[in-house]
């Protein structure tokens, strides 16, 4: 599957929240990863997925998500809840809404909330998404960086290896 821009992820939810409709059934899903930040904080992010909790409707999102994915040609784990291992304990009192309708409402990961769960995964893949975040947070040291994945995780430290690589990606990135 290639990647899904902001566009399309927010026609795919139309198009979920109208067959939710037709069922009569409302919805809510909180989404991390790519896809929080597509809709939220970088309008050209890519994903190849939406990382998501199901909070409402499980059994029918899950049904219209294939349907979906059916009549685009999708894989049914566009919307998928692979991510939800990884959530913080703590509920993400920041997340905002970044879809509504009246049988869908998407709420996406705060940008704390995303940034921790970014800098945990530590993948190259994610550096861009941490230089997102950390602009929109205005955070100008490591410290304040590791101070937000803190206070999502206060009892899953960061390691040191992983810690020196974002330290150096985030000097470089101040430099730019």
């Amino acid at each position: 599957m290639r990647a899904l821009s902001h566009d399309e992820i927010v026609d795919a939810f139309k198009d979920l929240s109208d067959r939710l409709g037709r069922k009569r059934v409302k919805a809510h899903i909180y989404i991390v990863g790519g896809a929080a930040i597509a809709l939220a904080f970088r309008r050209s992010r890519r994903t190849f997925d939406v990382d998501a909790l199901i909070l409402e409707g499980h059994g029918a999102v899950l049904e219209a998500s294939r349907e979906v994915a059916r009549q685009r040609g999708w894989p049914d784990s566009w919307l998928n809840e692979q991510a939800t291992t990884y959530l913080p304990l703590n509920p993400d009192q920041r997340a905002k809404t970044v879809f509504a309708s009246s049988h869908l409402v998407v709420t996406g990961a705060s940008p704390e909330h995303l940034l921790a769960m970014k800098l945990r995964s530590g993948r190259q893949a994610d550096l861009t998404d941490i230089a997102t975040l950390v602009d929109v947070l205005q955070l100008s040291t490591a410290e304040e960086v590791f101070g937000v994945h803190d206070a999502v995780f206060p009892s899953q430290p960061i390691g040191e290896e992983q810690r020196r690589a974002i330290e150096f990606f985030l000097q470089s990135h101040r430099k730019t």
